[in-house]
C-alpha cells in the first residue's frame, strides 16, 4: 500500500523520519506502526511510560518520555492530535525548523486514499464494529488494513497494513476528523449529542455527520441504523445522493433486522435468516454485528462467512473486557463515558450475570460532558446496585469550578453514589465491601482502568 501524500509533502518517502507527539494514544500508536511497516523511521513522545509504549519500543520505534524540542531535531514530519496545542515545545521547535506539522486525522486520510475505505462512524460502538468488520474481512481471506481505536483481540493489534484492498477505519467525529476520509463504505451506527465542547446541539452533531456522508465516493454504500432518529433524518437527506443506502436495526423496515431475545436471529434482505451467535453480550453488540454484516456484504462477503467470523469475535480492548477475578468477584473494564454507553454496558452485565450484585466505578470524562449530561449520568448510574465516582478526567479541559460530583452523587437514585479520591481509592473501597458473585464495572475513557489491577491486587485475584 502506498501513502498518498499531498503535493507539498510528496518528498516524504522512506526512510524519512516521522515524529508523533502523544505516541502513547491508541490512535497515534496505530498510525506509527503503519508508517514503520512502510519503511519510515518513526519516533514519538508521551508524558508517561506505558505497556503500549514498551511494545512500540520492542517493534523498533524510538520512544521519548516527556516533551523536549530536541525530540524533533531529526524529524521530517511531526504528527499531532487535536489535544496538542500550537504552544507545545516540540510543535514550536518543528515550526521554527520549518518542518511540517499535521494532525493525525489528515495522516489517516492520506493512508486510506488509495484503498477501499470502510469508515465506521457513530457516537457509540465504533471500535467494536470496526473490529468486527476487520475480523470478518481477515477470515474471508481479504487481508485488510485496519486502524481501530482499541486492540482487536482476535487480530492482536489495533492497527495493521494488510495486502488487500480494504482499509477499515474508526471514523471519529471529534474535531471533524472524519472529514479527512473518502469512504467507499460508510457505517453510521447512531448519532447522539456528545462532545458539547465542539457540538452545542444535536443538530450540530447531525450536520457534521451529514458532511461526512457527503464524502462517500459515488457508487459507494452507506450503512445506517433504522432505529436511530438521527440516522433516519440523515437517510432522508441522502435520498438524492449517488450512494446505495442499507439499513440495520430492530425495525421491521430495516434491511438487516435483529430479532429474538433468548436466541437472536439476523434477518437479511429477501427474508433470509441466520442465528446470530456472539461471544460479546448486549443488544448493542447485536446491532453492531448487524451493521458489520451489512458492511461486509457491501464488499461482497457472504453473510454466512461474516457470521462464522463473528461467532469467534472476542471483542476489543476496554470494551466489556474481563480483567480478572478474585474472591469470586469479576472485574470488567469498559470505555463507557456517555450516559447511553453506561446504560448499554450495565444492561450487558445484567444479561451476562443476571444474579450478580453490580458495582460501578465511574470516572466522568471532561467537565463539559459531565455538565451537559448531568441528569442523564445520574439516571444511568442509578441502574447499578452501587456506584462510586472518581474525580473528573479533565483531558483537554480546565476545571471551570461549577461541576460538583458531590451533587451528582446525591442525584443518583435509589442509592446515592460514594466518592473516591482516585481510581485506586475506589478499588480499595469496593474490595472492602464486595462479596463472592459480585461484578465490578470500571467505566470511563480516562485512566480509571487503573482501578482494575488495583482491585485485583486487593482481592488477591489474577488477570
Amino acid at each position: 500500500m502506498m501513502l498518498r501524500w499531498p503535493p507539498n509533502l510528496a518528498h516524504l518517502q522512506p526512510p524519512a523520519c516521522v515524529h508523533f507527539i502523544g505516541l502513547g494514544g491508541i490512535g497515534m500508536s496505530g498510525l506509527a506502526r503503519m508508517l514503520a511497516q512502510l519503511g519510515y523511521r518513526v519516533s514519538g513522545c508521551d508524558a508517561a511510560d506505558s505497556p503500549l509504549l514498551e511494545t512500540l519500543r520492542a517493534e523498533g520505534i524510538i520512544v521519548h518520555l516527556g516533551h523536549d524540542p530536541a525530540h524533533v531535531q531529526d524529524a521530517d514530519l511531526v504528527v499531532i492530535t487535536s489535544a496538542v496545542h500550537a504552544a507545545h515545545p516540540e510543535v514550536t521547535a518543528a515550526v521554527t525548523r520549518r518542518r511540517p506539522v499535521v494532525k493525525r486525522a489528515a495522516l489517516l486520510g492520506w493512508l486510506t486514499a488509495g484503498a477501499t475505505c470502510v469508515a465506521v462512524a457513530g457516537t457509540h460502538g465504533k471500535s467494536t464494529t470496526a473490529g468486527m468488520i476487520s475480523l470478518i474481512l481477515e477470515r474471508a481471506g481479504r487481508s485488510p488494513s485496519f486502524a481501530v481505536g482499541a486492540e482487536v483481540r482476535d487480530l492482536g493489534a489495533n492497527a495493521r497494513l494488510g495486502s488487500g484492498a480494504a482499509f477499515v477505519v474508526e471514523a471519529d467525529e471529534y474535531d471533524y476528523s472524519f472529514l479527512h476520509l473518502e469512504p467507499e463504505v460508510a457505517v453510521v451506527l447512531n448519532i447522539e449529542h456528545d462532545h458539547p465542547d465542539l457540538f452545542p446541539t444535536q443538530a450540530a452533531v447531525e450536520a457534521a455527520f451529514r458532511r461526512f456522508l457527503e464524502r462517500v465516493r459515488p457508487g459507494g454504500s452507506v450503512v445506517l441504523s433504522r432505529d436511530d432518529p438521527g440516522c433516519r433524518r440523515l437517510a432522508h437527506a441522502l435520498a438524492r445522493c449517488e450512494v446505495r443506502t442499507v439499513t440495520f436495526g430492530t425495525s421491521e423496515q430495516a434491511d438487516w433486522r435483529v430479532t429474538g431475545e433468548a436466541s437472536p436471529v439476523l434477518v437479511g434482505p429477501g427474508g433470509r435468516s441466520w442465528h446470530l451467535g456472539l461471544r460479546v453480550p448486549g443488544w448493542h453488540n447485536r446491532l453492531n454485528a448487524a451493521a458489520a454484516v451489512a458492511a461486509a456484504a457491501a464488499l461482497g462477503v457472504e453473510p454466512e462467512t461474516s457470521l462464522r467470523a463473528l461467532e469467534a469475535f472476542s471483542g476489543v480492548g476496554r470494551r466489556f473486557e474481563l480483567w480478572g477475578q478474585g474472591q469470586g468477584i469479576s472485574v470488567i473494564v469498559d470505555y463507557a463515558h456517555h450516559p447511553s454507553e453506561i446504560r448499554a454496558t450495565i444492561a450487558a452485565a445484567r444479561e451476562r450475570y443476571p444474579d450478580a450484585r453490580l458495582w460501578v466505578i465511574f470516572q466522568p470524562h471532561t467537565y463539559s460532558r459531565t455538565r451537559a449530561f448531568f441528569s442523564d449520568f445520574a439516571a444511568a448510574l442509578g441502574l447499578a446496585d452501587q456506584a462510586i465516582l472518581t474525580p473528573v478526567y479533565a483531558a483537554r479541559e480546565a476545571d471551570p469550578g461549577d461541576v460538583s460530583l458531590e451533587r451528582l452523587a446525591l442525584r443518583i437514585e435509589p442509592r446515592p453514589a460514594r466518592l473516591a479520591a482516585s481510581p485506586q481509592a475506589a478499588a480499595e473501597f469496593v474490595a472492602e465491601l464486595a462479596g463472592p458473585g459480585d461484578v465490578v464495572l470500571v467505566l470511563g475513557a480516562g485512566d480509571v482502568w487503573k482501578a482494575a489491577p488495583a482491585l485485583l491486587e486487593y482481592l488477591g485475584g489474577s488477570a
